[in-house]
């Protein structure tokens, strides 16, 4: 609603003169314009653009000029409607005048409004919300309402005690909401709605129109309508925020993201049965530069780790791997060693965990949340090119549809694998190196172009050959045994060159042998349960024949080599000659046995005692010693005798 700047000037903070009062406005921001009045141009203000008490001021004159009671001030109703948008609060504003007009023209409830009335207000208001239908709601909407409470009350979604909404029994907006959540995501409304009218009729239940009712349903929060649709999980990943990365922060190679998707043709490999291949493929998550790829009858750990012992042969070796918990990305062959990993059980104490190529390769792994795979970037690559390559015009006759579990019938013609292989080669090539990309930091580069800019300033990694070798092996918990062999499986290792090395952790838990997974007659090699390498070059152990001329000599080699173990051994040990061992034992004899060290008496053996219940042994008492006659007062005595004798006394 605009009105003149002159009427309003004096209202509230506006000053008086309408020179200061533009001033002010300029100031507070509030923006005038030109409207067209006698006598040429006026300044106007959109009246809800003007503070609460200077609209609030402006409407009691209003209704005073229009001779209405203003009636009783609601600030609640007021405090929302400040709170509302501008636009909302000028159509409000609008209506509130039209309201103003339609009571003073003596419309009530919405009867009254005749053609003249409507003539009227669109000559006074413009044709907008001047129609008949409009001036009656307008006017039931303001029924019971005061004057001064008008603008509020036309607010949209207002909520006003003349018209109070429709009763629905608790009992009956509970079935409703259980049907939405135990019914599929796309079971009508109205259907539920019917189903609880038939149900309330029978049960008493207090059910509305389906007007009122799909008015209270999408008034309900997001989360709820959700839940009652898709469920829990659904409702919280359709609301979670995603989080929003700078891919520039990183650089190339510090996060390889790695994903593996089934093609939707069929492919020949060689032997006549179709297949839909499986493409392994690592992707640069700065850049989105695709590193590598693989293709494979199926999605399992030995095609994971050959692309990624190629990917860093190529490029070398990158910092983090980032894929999700596949069986095959989440395996000990890959992912042996790690810290975390969510598919499968955590080490327990004294397990042996493989090691995977990752761990000998240097490369960190973290791994996707679950039910997150999306965030990865091979998933976003692999949705960019997944068209391009899958509905390409050469795979025609071999396409058998996007279903995971798809079969082929009669019609399908599967391409050879060369074919395949050639032109998804060339797909991959268009993709590093299609110019023009509008991503974040790409600045129209290609992805390759922005690939070998990132890795200016980058040291590169270069795996050596016997870092790939280990990563190429299988690794499997085994023990020793006591002639230094290991046992996996049907096989055997070990020989008299690293019968030394293993026979110390015979008996000491298990360790780690790997192995060839292409050629299990090419040595092993033997980590121990941290990891670290305890031999190389461990051989085989062929078995032959039960009478096989080969065995025995074999074994005489062995008992040879044995001998030559032990005799070193005993070189080594420096025994004494036996004629020094004798002299050194003959000295022993000879040695003092230095004083106070007399040896401690020997512990009293008690003899066993067969019968009856033991009963606690009695101390000994100890007799009273006989009193010692000291040898002076024996010399006094015979002397004192002697002298009695020559005086010729007689003894008592």
């Amino acid at each position: 609603m605009i009105v003149l700047l002159r009427s309003v000037l004096g209202f509230g903070p506006i000053p008086k003169h309408r020179t200061s009062a533009g001033a002010w406005l300029s100031r507070n921001g509030i923006a005038t314009t030109k409207v067209s009045v006698k006598g040429g141009q006026a300044d106007a203000v959109h009246l809800s653009d003007l503070p609460e008490e200077v609209r609030s001021a402006y409407e009691l004159r209003q209704i005073e000029a229009a001779g209405l009671d203003g009636g009783e001030f609601d600030a609640e109703a007021h405090d929302l409607f400040a709170a509302a948008t501008p636009h909302m609060r000028k159509v409000a504003l609008r209506k509130a005048e039209i309201a103003r007009f339609l009571v003073k023209a003596g419309v009530r409830n919405g009867r009254g409004v005749t053609r003249a009335v409507e003539t009227t207000a669109q000559a006074t208001f413009g044709k907008d919300l001047t129609n008949r239908q409009a001036l009656r709601r307008i006017s039931q909407a303001v029924e019971g309402v005061d004057p001064v409470n008008f603008a509020p009350a036309l607010l949209h979604d207002y909520a006003r005690t003349g018209s109070p909404e429709a009763e629905i029994s608790e009992e009956a907006w509970s079935y409703f909401m259980t049907t939405l959540r135990d019914a599929g995501p796309e079971f009508p409304l109205v259907q539920a709605w019917r189903d609880v009218r038939d149900v309330g009729a029978k049960c008493g239940w207090s059910w509305p129109s389906y007007s009122t009712v799909w008015k209270r349903w999408d008034a309900l929060p997001e989360a709820q309508k959700l839940h009652a649709r898709l469920g829990r999980e659904a409702a919280v990943k359709a609301l979670a925020m995603p989080v929003t990365r700078a891919k520039t922060s990183i650089k190339p190679l510090e996060w390889v993201s790695l994903d593996g998707r089934t093609l939707d043709f069929w492919v020949d490999f060689g032997d006549g049965k179709p297949v839909r291949p499986l493409m392994v493929a690592l992707i640069d998550s700065a850049t989105n530069f695709v590193l590598g790829y693989e293709l494979d009858r199926s999605e399992n750990a030995v095609a994971v780790g050959r692309v990624i012992r190629k990917v860093c042969m190529e490029h070398g070796i990158f910092d983090r791997l980032y894929p999700d918990n596949g069986s095959a990305f989440a395996s000990h062959y890959v992912a042996g060693g790690a810290k975390h990993k969510w598919r499968g059980k955590g080490k327990a104490e004294g397990d042996v965990v493989p090691l995977g190529v990752c761990h000998h390769l240097g490369i960190e792994m973290t791994f996707a949340i679950p039910k997150n795979a999306q965030a990865k970037a091979a998933e976003r690559t692999f949705a960019t090119i997944s068209r391009t390559i899958d509905d390409r015009p050469e795979f025609k006759g071999a396409h058998a549809g996007h279903a995971p579990g798809a079969a082929p019938d009669d019609s399908i013609v599967p391409v050879a694998f060369d074919v395949a292989a050639r032109v998804i080669q060339r797909e991959i090539e268009r993709h590093n190196h299609e110019e023009g990309r509008k991503g974040q930091g790409a600045r129209g580069r290609s992805y390759a172009q922005m690939f070998r800019d990132g890795l200016a300033g980058r040291i590169v990694r270069r795996p050596t050959s016997q870092q790939l070798y280990w990563a190429s092996l299988i690794y499997t918990a085994a023990s020793v045994d006591r002639f230094g062999r290991v046992h996996v499986g049907t096989w055997s290792y070990g020989g008299p060159e690293t019968q030394d090395a293993l026979l110390r952790h015979h008996k000491q838990g298990q360790i780690l042998i790997g192995r060839d997974p292409d050629n299990f007659e090419a040595p092993a090699v033997a980590f121990d349960s941290d990891g670290y390498l305890i031999c190389k070059g461990i051989e085989p152990v062929k078995a032959g024949a039960y009478d096989s001329v080969k065995g025995a000599l074999e074994a005489a080699k062995n008992r040879k080599a044995a001998r030559q173990a032990v005799a070193a051994a005993e070189a080594a040990n420096g025994y004494l000659t036996d004629a020094k061992m004798a002299a050194a034992l003959a000295a022993l004899d000879t040695l003092d046995t230095p004083k106070g060290s007399e040896p401690e008496p020997k512990a009293k053996v008690v003899g066993a005692r067969f019968g009856g219940t033991l009963k606690p042994e009695r101390k000994a008492v100890e007799k009273p010693k006989a009193a010692t006659v000291p040898e002076e007062f024996l010399r006094n005595m015979d002397a004192a005798i002697a002298a009695k004798l020559a005086g010729g006394e007689r003894l008592a």
